[in-house]
């Protein structure tokens, strides 16, 4: 006589918490990172929190997302719920039926004016074929896919052959959800517990990167006009200095600051931060149409110098060219000769309509530059930003015939995941540094720390002074052509680096007012011998 299967039941997925308190979504733990797996395992047996732990769960609500920390803060994170037969009296589902289970985090969307959509479908984070990251918006139909495409259920054609290749071909296309792994707690626990528990740690740091192409940012206009220098503009351009040839001593502030003034300080600076704007920020000599539109509307514009007597008459847009290639451009330890600009006795000014299409272009030219520049962003790069929870399970049929059935649970309230920056409460050993005046440290005090430097940074080093810095003069590479081996004391380094920072941080304080917080210096009894 075949014996029948056992009655079939559906697994209720509920969240609980550490006293045993059933709740719909997964519960949120937090604790100290040395608290985990041994005194979690043990909280969990006891439904309490044991002397010593610091497991705690965090009261979670719809419209007040609670913040969870990263590893450098040396707390983690725990999802935890329990699972039931969907029956009289709910008794727990055997942990041998858990063929595997994960854990997801999904973003809530935002909206253009920077509100969170906390009602809308969640962004899952996706991998392609190729292995190419984003978040990517996903219907409520495809959120309880399984996370793996491999183990997706497909609708069978009837015909086998076909069926693997409809399957193949899926995969080839298919994304893949990231997850980490969730756990059925041990079966010691789940017995100490009367329940059959499932946690999985929550990853709140990634080196995972979007692979999407970043938005370059939209520019207003008055911000564009903001940036722009006079020169620039529809605004009468006096001449400054005429006829002085200048070289690259003259990008410095300081060196103009020193040799000139009045109007003509004024004029020096303008013409230096437009040589800036135009040959660094936003690459007015490069090939591209948006540069040459540029250079044409400067180009109808004329400059006029004297060159050895000679009264000549330059193109505007190919003057600043060379006047950035001479200044800009020049090294000054590559040991050529410094070439000089003679500067104009007379500006053209540019029109208002003329002053409206260098706005444009430096708008397209900052445009395309940002778009080059602009780093796509980590998983969890924007600490901003609101996520969700869920955890899923593949349950295992009552017979070896019936394949796993996927369960999931209920989304989490939201949260944020904080910046590395911020403090999570938990305070570390302190460093003890040795104290200089003690003759026994300078005795035995050797260097613990080697650099290989070459000639050239050596030679430079010594050559420089900090009344040449002052100036904008620096060293020259000369010197003896040979490598040195340099040994530093790393802790007389730091006591060195403590006396510039406390200075610096004096002097700062006097416009941030951040001494209270960056410094915190509380006197310390030396123990007893």
């Amino acid at each position: 006589m075949v014996g029948r299967p056992p009655a079939s039941h559906e697994v209720l997925v509920q969240g609980v918490s550490l006293t045993g308190q059933a709740q719909p979504a997964p519960a949120l733990l937090q604790m100290n990172d040395d608290d985990f797996p041994a005194r979690f395992m043990t909280d969990l047996s006891t439904k309490s929190v044991t002397a010593g732990s610091t497991v705690t769960p965090l009261v979670t609500s719809p419209a007040t997302p609670v913040t969870l920390y990263q590893p450098v803060q040396r707390l983690l994170n725990v999802a935890l719920l329990q699972l039931a037969c969907q029956s009289v009296t709910f008794p727990r589902l055997d942990p041998t039926r858990v063929d595997s289970a994960g854990l997801v985090i999904r973003r809530v969307p935002r909206a253009a004016d920077g509100t969170d959509q906390l009602n809308d479908p969640l962004e899952a984070w996706l991998r392609t074929p190729d292995g190419q990251f984003s978040w990517t918006s996903r219907s409520a139909l495809d959120d309880c896919l399984d996370p793996d495409p491999a183990r997706r259920a497909v609708v069978p054609s009837g015909q086998p052959a076909l069926d693997e290749l409809l399957a193949a071909q899926a995969l080839m296309s298919a994304k893949t959800e990231t997850f980490t792994p969730a756990f059925v707690a041990p079966p010691a626990v789940c017995n100490a517990a009367c329940a059959t528990l499932v946690y999985g740690l929550i990853p709140t740091a990634s080196s995972e990167i979007s692979t999407t192409p970043p938005t370059a940012p939209v520019y207003d206009p008055q911000q564009i006009i903001n940036l722009l220098p006079p020169s620039l503009k529809a605004l009468p351009n006096p001449a400054f200095l005429p006829g002085k040839a200048i070289d690259y001593h003259w990008m410095s502030d300081d060196y103009a600051n020193a040799n000139a003034t009045g109007s003509d300080l004024n004029g020096v600076l303008n013409f230096t931060l437009t040589l800036r704007l135009l040959s660094t920020v936003i690459g007015a000599f490069g090939s591209s149409a948006d540069a040459q539109a540029l250079m044409a509307t400067l180009n109808k514009y004329y400059v006029y110098v004297d060159l050895n007597g000679v009264a000549t008459v330059v193109p505007m847009g190919s003057f600043y060219q060379q006047a950035a290639q001479y200044l800009v451009d020049y090294d000054p330890f590559s040991g050529d000769t410094a070439q000089s600009v003679t500067l104009p006795w007379q500006w053209d000014t540019i029109s208002a309509s003329d002053a409206n299409a260098i706005r444009a272009s430096v708008t397209a030219l900052l445009q395309s530059r940002s778009a080059l520049v602009t780093a796509p962003m980590g998983r969890f790069q924007d600490a901003s930003r609101l996520y969700r929870v869920r955890i899923f399970l593949r349950i295992k049929g009552h017979t070896p015939r019936c394949p796993p059935k996927l369960v999931w649970s209920r989304y989490t309230d939201p949260f944020r995941i904080a910046a590395w920056h911020e403090s999570g409460g938990r305070l570390t050993a302190p460093i003890p540094l040795p104290d200089p005046t003690d003759k026994t440290f300078r005795a035995n005090a050797r260097p613990n720390c080697h650099f290989a430097v070459p000639s050239g940074l050596m030679n430079m080093m010594q050559g420089t002074t900090l009344s040449g810095l002052t100036k904008g003069v620096g060293a020259s590479s000369g010197g003896i052509q040979l490598d040195w081996i340099c040994g530093f004391n790393i802790p007389l380094i730091t006591i060195c680096a403590f006396f510039v920072l406390n200075i610096f941080l004096i002097l700062l304080n006097l416009v941030f007012f951040w001494l209270p917080f960056i410094k915190i210096c509380i006197p310390f009894p030396k123990a007893s011998k």
